[in-house]
């Protein structure tokens, strides 16, 4: 079967050590992941951790404001720098990251948007 008629193998959300993490690849093999530590001992305080193709990339609260369309993801982050990431064309996990996109953004409630 023809990759682009397969569905989507990656876990969209995981819980580790109380660490809720969300993270989507894209059709270029570029990645969004973001980070939220559910217990004071991992993190809680911190914020939401975001990082984008590289570790390099990440940093803590550089979200501002951040969409889903039906086509990929587009961020804007503190700096006013804009970062896109595009599904694969057999992307099939929308409910569950707007379930993990929710839970992450929960207590900030307006900073994701999501236009499908």
């Amino acid at each position: 079967m023809p990759k682009e008629y397969m569905s989507y193998d990656h876990p969209i959300e995981n819980v580790e050590n109380d660490v809720l993490v969300v993270s989507v690849v894209g059709c270029d093999g570029s990645y969004f992941m973001w980070q939220k530590g559910l217990t004071e001992e991992v993190g809680s305080d911190d914020g939401i951790y975001f990082e984008f193709d590289d570790q390099i990339n990440g940093r803590h609260n550089q979200v501002k404001e951040c969409t889903v369309t039906n086509d990929g993801i587009h961020v804007v982050l503190a700096n006013g720098n804009l970062k896109h990431l595009y599904f694969p064309l057999y992307f099939d996990k929308f409910q569950e990251l707007q379930a993990g996109l929710k839970k992450i953004y929960a207590e900030l409630g307006d900073i994701v948007e999501f236009s499908i």
